[in-house]
């Protein structure tokens, strides 16, 4: 069996993820790969489980080769077509728009979908696909969906990692059906992700509750050697569909800036980014032009985390020093930024504002927009660190002479939703200004026409 889904898509490339699962390897020369009618070389599987892993002995719960495809010489603001196939069999297959040039006006919006939070053990999960079809019949196709963590949850449901203990072998089939179970079945993600774009960004339940600090709610943790297989299992699983998502990654539709940055997969004890994610997020904070994008898998304006973990998750403000040059970076950029983001299983829109200065010469915001969740967990309202809606803090929790430390921070509390759903952003701009208009669409909203919320947000000024 085949599954063919767009991952990341700009205006010239394409990077398409080709699956196969069953299909012996003598066959792997057999399939084809066609977009737009024209033939494109498959070649260089990998394979899952890995043959070998220093952290774990693999089983073979789940065996599939994949790889990821990249595609060039594409052209801007157009509708591409692909299909996978393999002998006489059904092809797989999957279609994506490129990117446009420019942003354009409010006629012509740059459509962004923001999800998080997906749990397939959730019944209403499978709404989902309905309510991305709703989109696509109410004429607001998004150009692509940005998936800011939690796409999965291994740990879930809680009562089998809470409870019970495990081996490394279960654990690899557990996970191994998480995954299949969101990718493959019905019920889960598979006709929605190959119908456009798909960005990703990892959060904790890609790993466990609270990566990688051990977690009471996912008592294998608590044992080193088990906790470091979980981990290899999860990362592996993580990269062969979720693609290589330790390393950030930055596209463009002038004036806007994206740049996805996973603040998981690298995280420690002590440190949210690697040293090549600190080296990346410099050289985007630095740039002067445009607006910048930021995709992170938890919020920025957050207090530090009162329960420290214990049920909970670490939140980005725990971690004192990253999350103070991180604030730095966006508080002394000339440029405005906008934050889009997941985790907290509520929904909501904050902003800070910046005066105009000598180095930045007019009024800067950084604007953070959160989307949660698609599909509650089973537990997650226990388990919530923080329950129903909260607004942000009025102040970060940084050093007195931080460049945020003279800011307020503002939450919209028009916008207070902890209801399933997703968020569709237009980002469209009028001259220099850069705005986007935010609807919330709630699984609760299949038999309604229109979206429970809609408000236009000012951005900044493209420099």
């Amino acid at each position: 069996m085949l599954q063919l889904v767009p991952h990341l898509v700009t205006q010239h490339t394409a990077r398409l993820w080709l699956c196969a699962r069953g299909v012996d390897t003598g066959q792997l020369g057999s399939i084809s790969l066609r977009v737009n009618g024209k033939e494109v070389p498959v070649k260089d599987w990998e394979a899952f489980p890995p043959a070998r892993s220093s952290d774990w002995q693999p089983v073979g719960a789940m065996p599939l080769l994949y790889q990821l495809i990249e595609m060039g010489t594409l052209h801007p603001d157009r509708a591409y077509e692909a299909s996978a196939s393999l002998g006489n069999g059904e092809p797989a297959r999957a279609r994506f728009n490129t990117l446009p040039e420019q942003l354009g006006e409010e006629t012509k919006p740059l459509r962004v979908l923001l999800s998080s939070c997906y749990f397939t053990g959730n019944k209403r999960s499978r709404l989902a696909s309905a309510l991305f079809a709703q989109l696509d019949r109410n004429g607001v196709r998004p150009h692509l969906r940005i998936w800011a963590g939690d796409q999965v949850y291994l740990d879930a449901p809680w009562y089998e990692f809470a409870i019970k203990t495990h081996s490394v072998s279960e654990l690899e089939k557990l996970h191994s059906a998480t995954y299949a179970r969101t990718w493959f079945a019905d019920q889960g993600l598979n006709t929605v992700l190959p119908q456009g774009a798909n960005v990703f960004c990892t959060d904790d339940h890609e790993l466990w509750n609270n990566a990688p600090h051990p977690s009471m709610v996912a008592r294998d943790t608590g044992d080193p050697g088990k906790r470091k297989a979980w981990r290899a299992i999860a990362r592996a699983l993580g990269q062969a569909f979720q693609g290589d998502t330790a390393n950030g990654h930055r596209f463009r539709v002038p004036p806007l800036d994206f740049f996805v940055l996973d603040t998981r997969v690298n995280r420690t004890q002590e440190r949210l980014f690697s040293d090549t994610q600190w080296q990346q997020l410099r050289a985007w904070a630095a740039e002067p032009q445009g607006l910048g994008v930021l995709v992170l898998g938890q919020p920025i304006f957050e207090s530090t985390s009162k329960r420290r973990g214990e049920l909970g998750d670490y939140r980005l403000a725990d971690y004192e020093r990253d999350y103070s040059e991180l604030m730095d970076l966006l508080g002394r950029a000339t440029r405005s930024t906008t934050l889009l983001t997941g985790d907290v299983h509520f929904s909501r829109a904050t902003w800070s504002s910046f005066p105009a200065s000598a180095t930045a010469r007019n009024e800067r915001r950084v604007t953070e927009l959160i989307s949660s969740p698609l599909a509650l967990v089973a537990g997650g309202g226990l388990l919530s660190v923080l329950g129903d809606w909260v607004a942000a803090p009025a102040k970060a929790s940084l050093p007195a002479r931080h460049s945020f430390s003279g800011t307020t921070v503002h939450s919209d509390e028009s916008l207070q939703s902890a209801a399933e759903g997703t968020m569709l952003l237009e980002f469209y701009r009028r001259g220099q200004r850069v705005f986007c208009t935010v609807s919330q669409w709630r699984l609760n909203d299949l038999d309604a026409s229109r979206p429970s919320f809609r408000q236009e947000y000012f951005l900044g000024i493209s420099q």
